[in-house]
């Protein structure tokens, strides 16, 4: 496998070949899956935006909940009665978790394009890692929800041939239109008789 600490090999130029520079190399569970001679050309993470766009209805559910509650506390008719000083902090406390969740979601998700495929890693409780080669990719798409848009994210799409959806979602991550011009500079190179496999 040809990572060495802090380091990842990278090839290209400016001139449209691959060419980005990264400071770290992939998690040992990704590693892991790497065959000896494979090289990473990219890895990424979702944009930090993630910790709070993914499932945005949650943090809305919670505050429209705190605030009903805090309502029926003030009428006459009700048989529920809880102070605002002991809903708004367990208000606090429900969205305080939901964003710690989220970031060790965040923290343990990862994406990364070698010269043989494209992966994807996550899971906080259980572990998910979902590879498509990059000989067999036939489709890919971005797709943005309007606050994503808004925010410069996306999520990027890979589906191999014979297959009725996409196999490998690269979620919410910056910049996707970049990382999918990089993808399919690397599916051309490397996918269709080039240097690998």
């Amino acid at each position: 496998m040809d990572v060495r600490e802090g380091e990842v090999r990278v090839t290209g130029s400016a001139s449209g070949e691959l060419a980005e520079a990264m400071p770290a190399v992939p998690s040992i569970s990704v590693q892991k899956v790497l065959q000896e001679d494979e090289v990473v050309l990219l890895v990424l993470r979702p944009h930090p935006w993630f910790m709070l766009v993914d499932g945005i209805g949650i943090y809305m559910l919670i505050l429209l909940g705190a605030l009903f509650i805090a309502w029926l506390g003030h009428q006459d008719w009700s048989p529920l009665v809880i102070p605002e000083s002991k809903v708004f902090p367990a208000c606090a406390s429900l969205v305080t978790v939901r964003a710690i969740w989220k970031f060790i979601d965040w923290a343990n998700r990862i994406y990364v394009l070698t010269d043989r495929r494209v992966i994807r890693r996550r899971g906080v409780i259980g572990l998910s890692i979902v590879e498509a080669p990059l000989s067999r990719i036939q489709n890919s798409a971005i797709y943005a929800h309007l606050l994503e848009r808004l925010l410069g994210l996306g999520s990027i799409g890979f589906a191999t041939s014979g297959s009725s959806g996409f196999e490998v979602v690269w979620h919410m991550i910056g910049d996707p239109g970049d990382v999918h011009r990089k993808v399919l500079e690397a599916i051309e190179r490397y996918g269709s008789g080039g240097s690998s496999t």
